[in-house]
């Protein structure tokens, strides 16, 4: 690697300047703190990579001509370039952090400079390493975006209707207790196999197993392959809005061959409009996938550049944040990609006060005495938000003296045993559709809720499932929140929003109904 040698180089430009000079060896080993003869060598090596030119002169002490060609960070970037080149993306993290730079800023400059050069590919910096993208594993918000633009589903919902994906119509007998889905033959996978009806069985067949998915899938009875490009899904009970629920990310279709291979070995291959090239610890890079069978992307290339130490700038109201830098920006913006949520599971909590209290504290940072029947134990989301909210549940005046302790836990992963829990409710696509899984995927119900409240809950989304009319689905779902606010069970205190920045030359950038923009719509305007 040649950080040390960029370290060097900058010391030297440092000192002498660009431009021609005439300097002595002696001098430049100086610079160099190093021996005139490893000085010679560094020089050469200096000189092959265009850094500067060196005419030595012939006798000791006499002043050859030294020419610094490049800026220091110049240099910087072209061997930033080479190690990207070598699909070596932890040595482009070393090398913009080279004399003591901080890295996650020197890389952000970097991405600024390179993007503002290339009207191909789209760069963003990200705060943590991306998962592995298996659809039945992936729960973030992020990697679940990254589903859809690497995976099909069977139908897509745009926010307004449902349009045709991998199947290209659908129907359901009057009683919507069986549905076909028939496929489109064109749909390849990106490991060049056709995608087929097995391999729609066996994906959805899979979400009944999965220990997470199975309770929102628990009326699907049998999947039957009617022919090679036709599926028949057949219900324990009426469902007339199963195509949305089909529009879901876990419900992208993979190889059958990939569906239970282990994170170690698991490749995401899947029929979507950006194929994965790289997925490592230090960027994500999807590539156009040529041979989709829907409107293929304008853009090549989208990479996902990573450093922790972004993660301080990231906001849940900004899933997403291109680079910006000095030119001409745009904002995209919506109010309604879901809720944060306090959740009281223990009865003695379970009061007007204690639920006002806490509404106050997370809205409005009331310090307001909290009077707590016992020491409280708490879960929390691993998100700033959620963060931010836990601090101030436990700073809080309490009439005890001992402070609620907190737990963090991924998004999903609800943990047992919690006095309260905070976290967020995420709408993708349909809201109806999205709050009806809040409900049926959160696993504690029946510990939390009284007999009757936990009979009603059951009720209310069996009828829910059931109803044709979305007016009629809505009302439900908002009745059984209200009924759950009013018993001090569950109180959404505010709504999640989110605002992107946007560099001018880039274009087509549309909030969807997942809260992330469709890649395969942005287009760069060069310069």
């Amino acid at each position: 690697m040649n950080k040390r040698k960029l370290e060097l180089y900058e010391d030297l430009f440092q000192k002498m300047g660009p431009g021609t000079n005439k300097v002595t060896i002696e001098q430049i080993a100086t610079a160099f703190m190093c021996s005139e003869r490893h000085t010679r060598t560094l020089l050469k090596q200096m000189s092959e990579m265009n850094w500067l030119t060196w005419a030595p002169a012939r006798g000791r002490g006499k002043r050859g001509q030294l020419n610094c060609v490049v800026e220091p960070i110049d240099a910087c970037y072209a061997q930033v370039d080479k190690a990207i080149d070598s699909a070596k993306y932890e040595q482009a993290h070393q090398l913009v952090s080279f004399n003591k730079r901080d890295a996650a800023v020197g890389l952000k400059q970097y991405l600024e400079r390179t993007s503002s050069q290339n009207d191909r590919t789209i760069y963003a910096p990200f705060h943590r390493k991306i998962g592995p993208l298996h659809p039945h594993k992936s729960i973030e918000r992020t990697e679940r975006h990254l589903i859809h633009e690497v995976f099909q589903t069977l139908v897509t919902y745009d926010g307004s209707e449902l349009i045709g994906d991998l199947a290209h119509h659908w129907e359901s007998d009057k009683g919507h207790m069986n549905w076909t889905f028939h496929l489109r033959s064109s749909a390849i996978f990106h490991d060049q196999s056709a995608v087929t009806a097995i391999d729609v069985v066996e994906s959805l067949k899979a979400l009944s197993l999965s220990v997470y998915w199975q309770r929102l899938y628990d009326h699907i009875s049998d999947i039957e392959i009617a022919s090679l490009h036709c599926i028949i899904i057949r219900l324990t009970t009426k469902d007339p809005s199963l195509p949305l629920l089909l529009s879901r990310a876990e419900t992208a279709i993979m190889p059958k061959h990939s569906i239970y291979q282990p994170d170690m070995s698991y490749l995401p291959i899947g029929s979507g409009p950006f194929l994965v090239e790289v997925n490592s610890t230090r960027v994500l890079r999807l590539a156009r996938n040529d041979q989709y069978s829907g409107h293929c992307a304008l853009i090549e290339r989208i990479e996902l550049w990573i450093h922790p130490e972004w993660e301080q700038d990231k906001k849940c109201a900004e899933n997403f944040f291109f680079l910006d830098g000095d030119e001409n920006k745009y904002k995209v913006s919506t109010s309604d990609i879901g809720y944060f949520f306090i959740l009281l599971n223990h009865s003695e909590l379970q009061t007007t006060s204690i639920k006002n209290s806490l509404i106050n504290l997370f809205q409005c940072n009331d310090q307001s005495s909290f009077e707590w029947p016992f020491p409280i134990s708490f879960s929390y989301e691993n998100n700033n938000e959620n963060r931010n909210f836990a601090r101030k549940l436990m700073s809080a005046n309490s009439s005890i003296n001992k402070k609620p302790i907190g737990r963090q836990h991924s998004y999903g992963r609800a943990v047992p045993n919690q006095d309260l829990a905070i976290g967020g409710i995420r709408l993708e696509g349909d809201r109806v559709t999205s709050l009806f899984a809040f409900f049926k995927l959160y696993p504690f119900w029946s510990k939390n809720l009284t007999w009757e409240q936990y009979d009603n809950l059951a009720n209310t989304l069996n009828t829910i499932r059931k109803t044709e009319s979305p007016t009629q689905k809505e009302t439900l779902i908002n009745g059984l929140i209200t009924d759950l606010y009013n018993n001090n069970v569950l109180a959404i205190f505010k709504s999640e929003s989110l605002t992107l920045t946007v560099p001018s030359r880039v274009r087509n950038v549309e909030i969807n109904s997942i809260g992330w923009c469709d890649f395969a719509k942005l287009w760069v305007n060069p310069d």
